[in-house]
Order: structure tokens, then C-alpha cells, then sequence
């Protein structure tokens, strides 16, 4: 069978889920079945991370938002290495991969990792992005999304159910497998034996309810002072949000750790993943926490309730409710034989059901399908918006 090449576009100037989602597929995929580049709209650091993983990488960074230059070295660079698909994560990426491939005649497929309402906050950013996905979402030959939640999303949307597709992100378990420190990371949060250490693993940014989690934690200390914090993850919004931990009064029990490249060995250290996102397409670091063994506790929003099923394998309380997510770490603190018993089921699942080669071989399935169906009759091919 044919080599695929695929070339995936992506903003790569911050490493969130759909960094990590894609770094996963390329360690699962079968290099002698697809061979896979990325290229970067943002110069660092995901290009200098793909390239260290040994994933080929190329940045053509935009000098502005409006800064259409890079189309033609787009197009040029997927005629060069004569690309078979061109796959977009995100929507700049989305709306300049779309037309550079349509540029260069190639197919497209575009992975929704999370709802583009929820990732811009802004009434004029979220104004433009929607108009600009609007637009160009009818160049996308077929979607791929890492769940059942935002599958019915686009699908209300206008986009016909047949030319969507569900592929959960895969985990890397061999690598979660081999973190065996977690005890480096405890050490350096100042967490001796027996206190408890609650944390949030997320970029800081409003939509994964960073203020919340800062609220409920004003809640748990006014009843365990003992527990500490960790707020693991950059962003923009770390002053704003280290200043709101002054407010509360718990800046002493709480710890900003910046942008952590070891994430698993702190996650490994943690007595309780905490994940009070107002919306996850799929909830990739709660997948992560399972598979580690790691208590969870979880937004029931998105994708998240795919993941964490409640009273199973962890506690699902509802978005932007600071009262019941400190009651849902409390009682996972109160009972930990309980909470341990939920985060071993927890692990099973997640080994079973969210593995990286069962992701690579489910998009390498959609790859394969559209491009037969091009080359087949025309009345089989996906209809387009």
C-alpha cells in the first residue's frame, strides 16, 4: 500500500492539547504507512519541540494576524514534498491550510479539538475567527472530532453528519508508563508527606476556569488548611490570576509552576486532578490523570463526561461552580480509599479505550476513505456544505 504524506498545520505557539494530541499520533503512526510533517505559524516552541520528537517540522511565522504572505510559502512547501492530505488543528490554521491547499490542489481534513466560542472569550476576536471558520469551513473535505460532544456540535452547526468523524485522542501510555518521580515534583512544591496536593494542569487561559478552581480552593482551606495548591501551565492570564489567589487570601497555599515541560512527573505527584474547564472538546490531561492512576475530579462540560464517568472512575460537578467543586476535592480528600479505588478503575479505561495507536489507526481510516473516495465515482464522495 502506498506511503501517505501529511502535512499538518497547526499555530504551535503555545503547547496545549492539540500540540500534545499531535506529537502523540506521530509516535503511533506507522511510519512505513504515513509519514507526517507539521508546520508551525508561530516560530516556537512547538516547531523546536516537534523537532527535538523527531517530528519534521517547518515555521512560517506570521509577522501579524492578517499577514497572508505565508500562503504562497504554505502552497509551495505542500507541492514540494507533494502531500497527499494537508490536516489542520485550530482555527488560523484552519482558515490559512484550508486555502493554501485549495491553492496547491491538495484534499483537507481539519481535527475540531474544542469550540471556537469557548477559545476566544472576546466579542470582536470570537466575531472574526467565526466569520473567518464560516467562510472556509465548505474548502474542508472532512472532519475529524475527539468527541461525541463536539461531533453533535458541528453537526447543529450545518456540517452533515457523514463528513464527521469521532477519533477520542490517544494517549501515550508507554511514556506515562515510564514516570516513575513523583516525588521530585512534590519536593519541589514544598508538599512533605501527608499534605495533601491538589492541582490544575492547563494553559492559563479563561475557558479552563482557572478563577474557579482559585475560589473552590478558598473553600477546601477554610476546612483544610493543610491541603497546597499547584496551578501548572503559562498563559497570559498567570498575573491576573496570581493576584485574584492574593484577594482570596491563599496565595501562601498555592503554587504558579509556569509552563512545566516534565508535566507527567508532577501530574504522578498530585493526590487529585482537578479540571474545571467551562468547556473541553475531550479532556486530554483528565484521560492522562486516569491512566496514571491519578484521582480525578472533572466539569461535567464537553467531552469530560466521555472521560470521567461519575462515581466510576471520578467525580463530574457542574461548570463555574465554585461551592460544589470544592465539595467534590473535599469529599475525594475525605475518602481516599474510595478515591483510589475510583482512580484504578480510572486507569483501566483509559488504557483501554484512549491508547495512541487506536488514534493513529482510526485517522489513518479517514485518510484512506477520502482519498478512495475521491478517486471512486463521484456519487460516493462526502457532500460538501
Amino acid at each position: 500500500m502506498k506511503q501517505l504524506r501529511v502535512v499538518h498545520v497547526i499555530g504551535g505557539g503555545e503547547f496545549g492539547g492539540a500540540e500534545r494530541h499531535l506529537l502523540n499520533l506521530f509516535k503511533a503512526v506507522d511510519p512505513q504507512a504515513v509519514k507526517i510533517t507539521v508546520c508551525c505559524l508561530f516560530a516556537a516552541p512547538f516547531a523546536e519541540m516537534a523537532a527535538q520528537a523527531g517530528l519534521p517540522a517547518l515555521a512560517v511565522p506570521m509577522r501579524h494576524k492578517l499577514d497572508l504572505r505565508v500562503l504562497d510559502e504554505m502552497a509551495h512547501y505542500f507541492r514540494i514534498i507533494e502531500a497527499d492530505l494537508v490536516h489542520t488543528h485550530g482555527v488560523r490554521a484552519n482558515l490559512l491550510g484550508r486555502i493554501a491547499a485549495r491553492q496547491a490542489g491538495k484534499k483537507t481534513v481539519a481535527t475540531v479539538h474544542s469550540l471556537l466560542e469557548h477559545d476566544y472569550p472576546g466579542f470582536f476576536s470570537r466575531l472574526a475567527n467565526s466569520l473567518a471558520e464560516k467562510l472556509t469551513r465548505g474548502m474542508t473535505d472532512h472532519f475529524i472530532t475527539v468527541s461525541e460532544g463536539l461531533k453533535k456540535a458541528l453537526v447543529q452547526k450545518g456540517t452533515a453528519a457523514e463528513r464527521v468523524t469521532v477519533v477520542h485522542n490517544g494517549l501515550d501510555l508507554e511514556g506515562l508508563a515510564l514516570v516513575r518521580t513523583p516525588g521530585l515534583w512534590r519536593s519541589r512544591l514544598g508538599c512533605g508527606t501527608g499534605t495533601p496536593l491538589v492541582g490544575i494542569v492547563a494553559r492559563l487561559h479563561p475557558v479552563k476556569g482557572h478563577r474557579c478552581f482559585l475560589q473552590a480552593a478558598r473553600e477546601v482551606l477554610a476546612v483544610r488548611p493543610e491541603v497546597k495548591f499547584a496551578v501548572a501551565g503559562g498563559g497570559a492570564e498567570r498575573e491576573a490570576l496570581e493576584l485574584l489567589a492574593r484577594r482570596l487570601g491563599i496565595a501562601d497555599r498555592v503554587v504558579f509552576t509556569g509552563f512545566v515541560e516534565e508535566i507527567w512527573s508532577l501530574m504522578a505527584g498530585l493526590d487529585l486532578l482537578v479540571i474545571p474547564s467551562l468547556w473541553e472538546g475531550f479532556g486530554l490531561t483528565a484521560a492522562e490523570g486516569l491512566a496514571m492512576g491519578v484521582p480525578v475530579v472533572a466539569a461535567d462540560v464537553g467531552g469530560l463526561p466521555e472521560v470521567v464517568r461519575h462515581g466510576e472512575t471520578g467525580l463530574l460537578i457542574p461548570p463555574s461552580d465554585a461551592v460544589a467543586l470544592a465539595r467534590g476535592i473535599l469529599w475525594m480528600l475525605d475518602h481516599p480509599a474510595e478515591a483510589a479505588e475510583m482512580a484504578s478503575r480510572g486507569m483501566a479505561v483509559a488504557q483501554a479505550e484512549f491508547s495512541s495507536p487506536a488514534m493513529a489507526r482510526r485517522t489513518v481510516e479517514v485518510y484512506r476513505k477520502l482519498l478512495d473516495e475521491d478517486s471512486g465515482p463521484k456519487k460516493n464522495r462526502w457532500r460538501r456544505i
